[in-house]
């Protein structure tokens, strides 16, 4: 068996953490074995150097899973407020390799097509098809790539936050829905942000009383700044 870097065993144990906790029930989730053709970590950046002329700093390698898929869908359970939520990570070498999202739907604008044909996705929601995503913009030169979001009802938006604090946040909040907007510029008191602020309040209520190892102070002071 492949030996299991630091990094896999955090994202396994969220998963198993997830599956365990009395305050969640888990709908489906995916623990799919190390893809051995994902290289190790720099063997892999330095093929994406080589076959793709994408240069990506070496501090993102701290983040990088080998696992063919992994991904949990979920929700809470009561006395907890309502959350729910879903991730589904994959190897950045395979990410970059594929196509850029579909971006058909009228929600985008010209500006923001253009946008999204630099966009891979890593991390997103398929088990409730919601279209909504996370992705790496890859532009020539720019080896810290910006990270967008997108929750499929108000449009694209750049994160502000890169890669590693993405992937560090994402296992805080186990991929509760909409958290992503915590670090965009989405005008959250604006109407058509009600499902969204409704997420986001009973996230940083139910999930600091489930997970109480865990440190919430950094998102909610996010969230009393975005409110």
């Amino acid at each position: 068996m492949t030996a299991r870097t630091p990094h896999e065993v955090r994202w396994l144990a969220i998963v198993e953490q997830l599956r365990d906790s009395p305050g969640i029930t888990v709908s489906r989730d995916i623990t799919a074995d190390i893809d051995m053709t994902a290289g190790d970590v720099p063997e892999a950046f330095a093929e994406l150097a080589e076959w793709e002329g994408i240069r990506l700093s070496s501090s993102l390698q701290e983040n990088y899973l080998r696992f063919h898929e992994l991904g949990s869908q979920w929700q809470t359970t009561e006395p907890y407020p309502f959350v729910a939520g879903e991730f589904l990570l994959r190897p950045i070498a395979h990410v970059i390799h594929e196509q850029p999202p579909d971006c058909a739907s009228s929600l985008y604008t010209a500006e923001e097509r253009e946008i999204v044909s630099e966009l891979r996705i890593i991390d997103e929601a398929p088990f409730t098809g919601a279209g909504t995503f996370s992705a790496l913009r890859l532009q020539s030169d720019v080896e810290d790539p910006e990270i967008w979001y997108t929750d499929h009802r108000q449009g694209l938006w750049k994160m502000d936050l890169g890669y590693h604090q993405y992937f560090e946040t994402l296992r805080l909040t186990r991929g509760a829905y909409d958290w992503q907007h915590l670090f965009t510029e989405a005008p959250l008191s604006s109407d058509g942000y009600d499902i969204t602020v409704d997420r986001l309040t009973n996230m940083l209520d139910s999930l600091p009383r489930i997970f109480t190892e865990d440190d919430y102070g950094d998102l909610r002071d996010r969230w009393e700044a975005r409110r």
